[in-house]
Parts: C-alpha cells; structure tokens; sequence
C-alpha cells in the first residue's frame, strides 16, 4: 500500500510539471497511459537482464533487437546509394559565388535550386545540384516548379525513373537532356508511368 501511495504522489508530482494541452492529451488517451507506464515498468524490473539493443515497447511481449539487426533493418527501408553532400546556405553561397545566403534562399524560393529545412535547423542544398563552374544544373529550375516541395523534386531527381529507361533524371540533367528530363517529369507527374 505504501509503494501505490508513493506511486501515486509520482504521478500526482509528474503530473504538475506537463502543460494543460499534455494533461489534456494524457487523460484523452488512458490506454496509451497505461502501456507507457507498464512499459517503462517491465524495463526497470529487466535490471538482471543484459540489454544491448533497442527494446520494442509494443505488442504482448518485448523484444530486444542487437545493434546490429537494428542497423540493418533501418538499411532496409532506407534510400540505397552513397551519403550525399549537403550544403549550408552559407557553404552554397559560396561555391556559386553569391554575396549572401539570402540570395542562396532567393534562388530556392524561385526554383532554381533545391533545398529543404534540416532537422536541426536552417536549410541544407544537395552539392550535386551544381555543375563543374558551380552553377545549378540547366534544366532544374524546369523541374522543381512541377513539384510541391523542394525535397519531393530531389527525390524524383535522384531515382531511377522507367520513364528515362531506368536512368537518374538529376544524370541526364547534367548531361544536358533538359527537354527529355522536363518531359518526364510533366508525364510523372500527371501520372504517365511508361
């Protein structure tokens, strides 16, 4: 009875420090309550247990996954191919050789380049936008303007499309196949998949 009642002041004292929109969500959502206590109860008695891994908290039963098999399941719903070299507005303003990062984002604003928010924060740009004298690709600005956003134009520009024969649309740009690159795109895009 003891520990309920030191549980229960837990709680009581938790409960005090999460916002009205928190508490709100938590008693909207008991259900979700019950398993995150039950959850963060299992792992605290596992103490005997070797934990090496990521613990999955749903489902009747836990499972741990090694580092290893973790690693390989995110490989596996992650875009294959080589880490691409992402650009700060400050580091693109100064390959393309413009005054300030302000025009970096200028230039994104009207499609002539692409980039997208990161998750820390600011913008990144994807280096290989840029030609040899480090200017963005003939033909991009043609492109991102079919898309709704910036990443979405760069995810359709580094895959393999069978509406090019299975060739990378971002390649060809940098080839000079604008006009079958633009094409492909307003095909994709209206849903023409040949």
């Amino acid at each position: 009875m003891r520990e309920r009642n030191e549980l229960e002041g837990m709680l009581h004292d938790a409960a005090g420090r999460l916002s009205p929109a928190h508490v709100a969500a938590l008693v909207a959502h008991p259900e979700a309550v019950c398993s995150a206590l039950v959850a963060a109860a299992d792992a605290l008695t596992a103490n005997d247990r070797e934990r090496s891994g990521a613990e999955m908290i749903t489902g009747p039963a836990s499972a741990t996954v090694e580092v290893d098999e973790a690693d390989r399941r995110m490989a596996a719903r992650t875009r294959t191919g080589a880490a691409e070299t992402l650009l700060t507005s400050e580091e693109l303003a100064a390959r393309t050789g413009l005054r300030t990062r302000q025009s970096v984002h200028d230039w994104r604003r009207k499609g002539r380049i692409v980039g997208w928010q990161n998750a820390r924060r600011g913008y990144v740009f994807p280096a290989a936008q840029l030609d040899e004298r480090n200017r963005p690709l003939a033909g991009l600005d043609r492109v991102t303007g079919l898309f709704a956003d910036s990443y979405t134009a760069w995810v359709w520009l580094t895959t393999p499309r069978p509406s090019l024969d299975g060739a990378e649309p971002l390649a060809l740009l940098a080839r000079g196949e604008v006009e079958r690159v633009t094409k492909a795109a307003q095909g994709d895009r209206q849903g023409d998949f040949a």
